[in-house]
């Protein structure tokens, strides 16, 4: 019950963020990022395989906690980071839809594993790419 309660105002304050970054105009792959006492919030747009394009606001407590909020077919999803071997990993804070991103360096995939047991991980989204990083490549070029 604690999560819900905690996790209602974040998805507020992270969607309310990521919004406020977007409203002037931003370059094509630029990342926007807010400070503030004890926390860092940072959206990224990562391309992913076949061209969908997914944003991903994320916010990082002082003490260790880190969250991402995204939005994906049509539903906006709250996730918390868990212990990866590699990388970050988030996973939804809402068992019914439970999507899991993970990232590592610029790069991430997007799965979902449903709430059962006999149940496998299905990737839903394959090879995102921050467009920051692409723009990079790009100017190396």
């Amino acid at each position: 019950m604690r999560s819900i309660a905690i996790a209602t105002p974040l998805a507020a304050a992270l969607l309310a963020g990521g919004c406020a970054l977007h409203q002037q105009p931003a370059a094509p792959g630029t990342q926007g990022a807010i400070q503030g006492p004890g926390y860092s919030s940072e959206t990224v747009r990562y391309r992913c395989e076949g061209g969908a394009e997914l944003e991903v606001a994320y916010l990082e407590f002082g003490h260790g906690d880190s969250f991402a909020a995204l939005h994906h077919q049509g539903r906006t999803a709250l996730l918390k980071s868990r212990p990866s071997a590699s990388g970050v990993r988030y996973i939804a804070l809402d068992e019914q839809h439970s999507l899991r991103w993970n990232t590592k360096g610029d790069e991430g995939f997007l799965s979902f594993l449903a709430a059962d047991h006999t149940a496998q991980e299905r990737v839903l989204l394959a090879s995102c790419k921050s467009l920051q990083s692409l723009s990079a490549g790009k100017a190396a070029n």
